[in-house]
């Protein structure tokens, strides 16, 4: 500071400044002994309080009881005239006895006489401090729900660094005491992913716009105990600024496989195992009838009749056992080729019209729609939308399947007028043996739409479908448009 300004400094009064304008932060003067002496207009806003309410009363009444009783209002004063100054961050109390968060500084100061004074500046930071209170409830919320979550959990940063992760997550890979900052994901993962599968999920769920993945892997970092199966999901944090974190989650599914497989187990034994005792059984009954026509033995067509029937229904049923245990194990061999699939529809119409001529089917579709799929196989999907379609009418006639172009994808859908499916039931009506309540009654296993969705999958598709109870539902199953230039 030159000399030159000395007088222009010294000319402004900065205490009356300091006292009178303020809006947001209060200014109290406070007598050595502790008497409150004057308050700023900022002040009594904040706490409620008049002039006469305060000036006079000893500055404790600010404290709580707690504080009080600690004797932090005369340990503050004794520290001001000792040391000159002091500053504190705790409650202080209004009229209404409302606690609020404030952060203070306190100052002594001189008059010309050499009189003391406690010139007091006080900031609220309530709202600052609710704030932070709430990000430390939060956070020591998630931690909790992190701890108790079974599965693996982790958190990477953009350069694959582990940024959190959970206590399952050590315990898989015998982490335990292990400093999180020294683990190198992808070197720690490298030995369970000889397939690259992890890397390739991995990069496609930082890449693309959803920023989730999933895959399939069986491994154990445990090396003396047998292997098991794990659903691995990857899903994008957006952090803003063009930052984000990739969240991964470990669920352990080994219990679920190996239930899946015995089920597998057990159905290809059934389906493999009842089929050549059927077809015996169905030739017998073909030579019996032919036996019957020539002895004139009219009386036993009718119970012969009901046994080829009912052995038409098993034979019916252990077929689409076998056929759901082949396609969930893998073993569905397609035939692709390009093809009309208005045609197809248009066939598979004709076909069901043959056996229910009551039913008025509406093709809503013209022109050519070229598809790329075994043909077979999609029409196995036709034929058993319209086939649930009339089962589930209620003798409603209508039915009406619609097929269009949408998005790169062609859309097939069935739409009936029937009995409609119920909200809650919906979501699982392509599980496999799932029977809705009202259809129990119905013949079946429940086993006619999870091949649907099997067969569409293998054509990476998609099934889905819309109802209203009482109103009818829709059933749609999506393909993808394959250009015929491709070879």
């Amino acid at each position: 500071m030159t000399p030159d300004t000395i007088p222009i400094f010294t000319s402004f009064d900065y205490y009356q400044a300091l006292f009178n304008n303020p809006k947001e932060n209060s200014v109290l003067l406070i007598s050595p002994k502790g008497t409150i002496l004057r308050v700023n207009r900022a002040f009594l806003l904040s706490f409620a309080y008049n002039e006469k309410e305060i000036i006079g009363q000893p500055f404790s009444i600010l404290f709580t009881e707690e504080d009080r009783n600690k004797d932090r209002p005369g340990r503050e004063i004794n520290t001001v005239l000792d040391e000159g100054q002091c500053s504190d961050n705790n409650f202080l109390v209004g009229k209404n006895k409302i606690l609020t968060w404030v952060s203070g500084e306190s100052i002594l100061i001189r008059n010309e006489q050499g009189e003391k004074c406690i010139l007091k500046v006080i900031q609220n930071i309530h709202t600052q401090k609710e704030s932070e209170n709430s990000i430390v409830q939060l956070n020591n919320f998630n931690e909790n729900i992190l701890s108790s979550i079974e599965d693996g959990v982790i958190v990477l940063g953009s350069d694959l660094k582990i940024v959190k992760a959970n206590k399952s997550f050590f315990k898989l890979f015998n982490l335990e005491n292990t400093d999180l900052a020294t683990v190198d994901f992808p070197v720690l993962m490298q030995p369970f992913d000889a397939s690259f599968d992890l890397s390739r999920s991995i990069s496609a769920a930082q890449s693309s716009g959803s920023g989730s993945a999933r895959v399939q892997a069986e491994f154990n970092a445990d090396k003396g105990s047998d292997k098991k199966i794990y659903d691995i999901s990857f899903a994008k944090l957006n952090l803003g600024n063009d930052q984000s974190n990739l969240l991964i989650i470990f669920h352990d599914m080994t219990t679920q496989k190996l239930f899946e497989r015995q089920i597998e187990d057990i159905l290809n034994f059934v389906g493999h195992e009842v089929r050549n005792p059927l077809t015996s059984i169905v030739l017998s009954i073909e030579l019996m009838e032919e036996l019957l026509k020539e002895r004139n033995l009219p009386e036993l067509s009718g119970p012969l009749a009901i046994t080829r029937n009912n052995v038409r229904r098993i034979s019916k049923l252990v077929k689409e056992l076998y056929n759901s245990s082949n396609i969930s194990s893998g073993n569905l061999s397609l035939h692709g080729n390009y093809f009309d699939l208005v045609e197809m529809a248009g066939e598979s119409i004709q076909t069901i019209r043959l056996i229910h001529p009551a039913y008025a089917i509406i093709l809503v579709g013209e022109g050519e729609c070229v598809a790329y799929g075994d043909r077979d196989r999609l029409i196995q999907v036709v034929n058993n939308y319209l086939s649930n379609a009339i089962k589930y009418s209620l003798n409603r006639m209508d039915i009406e399947v619609a097929i269009k172009c949408e998005d790169n994808s062609i859309i097939f859908s069935v739409k009936d007028h029937g009995i409609g499916i119920p909200a809650k039931e919906l979501p699982y009506v392509f599980n496999r043996f799932f029977r809705a309540e009202k259809t129990k009654d119905l013949e079946g296993l429940g086993l006619g739409l999870f091949l649907c969705r099997q067969i569409i999958r293998s054509h990476n598709g998609h099934t889905w479908a819309e109802s209203r109870e009482g109103k009818g539902s829709t059933f749609y199953f999506s393909l993808p448009i394959i250009s015929a230039e491709i070879p």
